[in-house]
């Protein structure tokens, strides 16, 4: 009688362990299926997730001033600087468009110019009249005019939309007389859509000028061009924002902006929706956000933008300078 008792109460303990056993199986393949599901939908939503990042530059008003250096010059002209591209239009109510740089003598100055935009017109030479962008070179000490035409230029119509000038640089210049580029239209008083452009110069040898010394960036634009919203919650909470500054050649510095309002102090930043019409504050599907950085205790230079959305999802975008306010 003992032994069968024994027996049987062997057997009851080995039943129970199987039957925990298979709860606790059970128990941890449920939580196992949660876990991966929370993970699939993680990964489906930052998969989901996408934005876009964009910045207007404003040159700065240094470099948007018109200086005549001659006194018989019919019109001033504005700096440019190797590596970074000017552009304009030449129309009927801004017919003369005058850029100056520096070079010395054994400088290889090139000038690449594309025409952008303008009015079908035919091939033409020096002497034709359909010619409606030129592009004439000065140097150091000559006048500039309305109508004069230097022994260096090159035109460009519908058929030759892109020129360069090699090359063209034969003296040193100064500051008070430099190099000058004039941009017109040789066709004369023609009434026409003359023609957008923009012009690019390089010297061989002299690196491409710093973009944070002539322009900065006044406000950021980021779309939401994903599937994901984001709560103003979220947003409020869990939307990070970081500057890394190049503040020395090959050096960069982190700044962890907070969030501020307006007026924003230094190292703050603050954001609104565009058209924030449907779910206020909520970061919807194709809505816009436009961001204020206020960096004043920092120097003006060159740098990266990092946003990091709610849902850890993130992006980056240069920029040449973030303005003063």
């Amino acid at each position: 009688m003992g032994t069968s008792i024994s027996a049987l109460l062997i057997i009851s303990v080995l039943l129970t362990a199987v039957v925990v056993m298979f709860k606790a199986n059970q128990i941890g393949a449920e939580l196992l299926a949660v876990a991966n599901k929370s993970t699939a939908e993680i990964i489906a939503d930052r998969v989901s997730t996408k934005i876009e990042i964009s910045s207007t530059q404003d040159f700065k008003d240094s470099y948007e001033e018109e200086e005549k250096h001659h006194l018989q010059d019919t019109e001033g002209c504005r700096p440019i600087l190797p590596g970074i591209p000017r552009s304009g239009d030449i129309t009927t109510t801004n017919s003369l468009d005058c850029y100056w740089f520096q070079a010395d003598s054994q400088a290889q100055a090139t000038l690449t110019v594309d025409k952008v935009i303008g009015s079908p017109v035919s091939l033409a030479n020096r002497t034709g009249t359909n010619t409606k962008i030129s592009i004439d070179y000065f140097p150091p000490g000559e006048v500039i005019t309305a109508t004069n035409a230097s022994s260096k230029f090159k035109d460009l119509s519908n058929t030759t939309l892109r020129g360069q000038l090699i090359d063209f640089v034969s003296e040193s210049s100064t500051e008070a007389s430099p190099h000058r580029i004039k941009m017109w239209s040789y066709a004369g008083q023609v009434s026409a859509n003359w023609g957008g452009y923009q012009i690019l110069l390089t010297i061989e040898g002299i690196p491409a000028a710093d973009p944070s010394t002539v322009a900065c960036v006044a406000d950021f634009t980021i779309k939401n061009s994903g599937g994901t919203a984001f709560t103003a919650t979220q947003m409020e909470e869990k939307l990070d924002v970081f500057v890394v500054l190049n503040t020395a050649a090959g050096d960069t510095e982190m700044k962890v902006p907070v969030k501020g309002s307006a007026p924003l102090q230094s190292n703050q930043w603050t954001y609104s929706i565009s058209d924030d019409s449907y779910q206020v504050g909520v970061f919807n599907p194709g809505e816009t956000i436009t961001m204020k950085i206020n960096l004043n205790s920092e120097p003006q230079v060159a740098g990266t933008l990092l946003v990091t959305l709610p849902n850890g999802v993130g992006m980056s975008h240069s920029f040449p300078s973030i303005c003063t306010m």
